[in-house]
């Protein structure tokens, strides 16, 4: 856990720098608001392994924590499927696919076990209340 940790936080570092070190100078389009959405998707992919990095030993105790970082994980996950979509050039589907991979990781490894633990006990209530009504 400890090392996943610690990649979401290389991973959020990657996430913000990559793009300008793949991206030759000039090759976006000069459209504003394009260019205000693609950032906004970067920083809030970059929040998201943020989030999981510093509070991931939280995400078990805490449901408010853990449907903020399910929603920030979203944002990586749809920017990836897009890229993967798009078919873009090479290193973006490799870097995409990667990207992705460790998303779907992150999400099973610290959002849904919190998820099942509360479905589990919420069933074992459900039992509980049964055999006290049982006459």
């Amino acid at each position: 856990m400890t090392i996943l940790r610690l990649l979401c936080l290389a991973a959020g570092m990657l996430v913000l720098v990559a793009p300008a070190i793949v991206l030759p100078a000039g090759a976006m389009t000069p459209d504003a608001g394009k260019a205000a959405a693609i950032l906004a998707c970067l920083v809030l992919g970059a929040c998201a392994f943020f989030v999981i990095g510093m509070a991931g030993h939280l995400l078990r105790r805490s449901a408010l924590l853990r449907a903020v970082a399910a929603l920030l994980l979203a944002v990586p996950l749809a920017f990836c499927a897009a890229l993967l979509w798009r078919g873009a050039a090479p290193v973006f589907m490799w870097m995409a696919g990667l990207l992705l991979c460790f998303t779907l990781t992150l999400y099973l490894t610290f959002v849904y076990p919190g998820l099942r633990a509360k479905t589990q006990a919420l069933l074992r209530w459900h039992a509980a209340r049964q055999l006290l009504l049982l006459p």
